[in-house]
């Protein structure tokens, strides 16, 4: 097999595109290349979204923060966790929790706080009506926003109202709360800055909602076609067995490279323009597929993921098949699928 044998190809162009609709859409975008740009690529992807208008760069922690400062990014920059390398002279913003968050903050040498706020949703930030909690984060490193989080089944106006009440205790700093479901629902310019994450992607929401186009599209190759004759079993367990004589193809790409195993027997690739079924159980390194349509040699691409628009099978339906979040799905495919950037 050829280094592309797993490869996943990012379209900046599609990238620039999500990334100027959410800006124009808001007063101020905060883009989330947090967790190596949902695992499209930190660097690149930040690159872009500043080219295309981002206002802010939010990561996962100081490391990743660290790391864009090693690439020569010297836009503004938010870790969304108080760990990890040290950041001093590095002009990189926080978001804190708590008084041990911004202890921690200052300690690294974060130039600035993000306090957070609870507006609903019980997993972090402090209460908005706590100003002792707000002055105590102020006391110990400087407070430049306040961050609303909110699950998304809480109203947007009771979220609001919430970060409207910090907001209050902490006069003069930008607020930011809603994210790209909240731009779609009309919520963009409530606040000073939006954060969005999948939007910027093409990640649908849960229930299918389309958030932008696609930017990514993984493949493997075909490595070896063969015949199979009916009641043959295939791959471990010999969960799925030949309904007739015909054709099935070994492609690379297995659940080490964050491929599901639950598809087995449900999903389908796309084969020189036709769907091919996904049979048998998912391997760590492979797949089977049936060429009941298709026809396949060694070599051959074959799409796992991609844009549903161009007929290729999309993240959406993984989700349908596991139970998972299309997010879940579509920034966990693993560090060894090569990436690969186009416009």
């Amino acid at each position: 097999m050829t280094a592309d044998s797993r490869r996943l190809s990012v379209r900046l162009d599609a990238l620039a595109d999500n990334v100027r609709r959410y800006r124009a859409a808001s007063r101020g975008l905060i883009t989330r290349v947090d967790h190596d740009g949902f695992g499209h690529g930190l660097v690149p992807v930040a690159r872009e979204c500043i080219a295309a208008g981002a206002d802010v760069l939010a990561v996962a922690d100081f490391d990743e923060a660290a790391r864009l400062r090693a690439a020569g990014v010297d836009a503004p920059v938010l870790a969304l966790r108080p760990i990890g390398a040290d950041v001093a002279g590095m002009q990189v913003e926080v978001a804190v929790s708590t008084l041990r968050d911004a202890e921690s903050a200052a300690a690294a040498g974060a130039s600035a706080a993000h306090a957070v706020v609870d507006c609903g949703a019980a997993l972090r930030g402090i209460r908005p009506d706590d100003r002792d909690g707000l002055e105590a984060i102020a006391a110990r490193i400087p407070v430049a926003a306040i961050m609303g989080v909110a699950d998304a089944a809480v109203q947007p106006e009771q979220a609001s109202d919430a970060l409207q009440t910090a907001g209050d205790l902490v006069p003069g700093v930008a607020r930011h709360l809603h994210g790209t479901t909240g731009v779609l629902n009309g919520y963009g310019s409530t606040d000073d800055f939006v954060r969005v994450g999948r939007g910027l992607y093409g990640i649908p929401l849960r229930d299918g909602t389309a958030t932008g186009t696609p930017i990514g599209r993984l493949t493997g190759r075909v490595v070896t076609v063969k015949r199979i004759k009916a009641g043959e079993g295939v791959s471990y367990g010999y969960i799925y067995r030949a309904e007739r004589d015909g054709m099935i193809a070994l492609i690379t790409g297995g659940y080490a490279d964050g491929v599901p195993r639950s598809i087995g027997n449900h999903a389908s690739l796309l084969v020189n323009g036709a769907r091919a079924r996904v049979v048998g159980r998912v391997a760590m390194d492979v797949v089977v597929v049936t060429l009941d349509d298709a026809l396949a040699r060694p070599g051959d691409e074959a799409v796992f993921l991609g844009d549903p628009d161009a007929g290729e099978p999309a993240v959406g339906e993984w989700a349908g098949i596991t139970g998972f979040d299309p997010v879940e799905l579509a920034s966990a495919i693993g560090p060894r699928v090569a990436r690969s950037y186009t416009r």
